[in-house]
């Protein structure tokens, strides 16, 4: 017969639950990230430049400093969260002119749309990981 030792320390079940709900927490904040993002692209004036698009659409581009201004969706549908792990996602944006955007280029200011993202969930997100290891 097979013998069986258990190396538990106390308040393991509790810690995997946690860990559980870590996972499913951090989750939640980088699909917040994910949507603020995307949002900030999707919606809001932009007052930069102005020019024809087409032969009837007008297209108003974002000025330095505001999020980049929709045009062909492109961007927005490059936006996207992935988990990595055990409480581990990456918000991550496939548009390689996404980069260039965010942090600007020598001829381009930088149009910021992932870091304000991040920036609104930073402070909750910090409250909610305290609030789960505190209780």
């Amino acid at each position: 017969m097979g013998m069986t030792v258990e190396v538990k320390t106390a308040g393991a079940d509790k810690l995997a639950r946690r860990m559980n709900d870590a996972d499913a927490l951090v989750g939640t904040f980088a699909l917040q990230i994910e949507a603020n993002a995307k949002a900030a692209i999707q919606t809001g004036g932009k007052s930069g430049r102005t020019y024809r698009r087409g032969k009837k659409g007008v297209h108003t581009a974002s000025a330095p400093g505001e999020a980049p201004a929709t045009d062909t969706g492109q961007l927005v549908n490059s936006i996207q969260s992935q988990r990595e792990g055990r409480a581990s996602w990456a918000v991550n944006v496939l548009d390689p002119k996404g980069r260039m955007l965010e942090t600007g280029t020598r001829r381009i200011l930088p149009r910021p749309f992932l870091k304000p993202a991040l920036e609104k969930v930073r402070k909750p997100f910090y409250a909610a990981v305290r609030k789960l290891f505190n209780d």
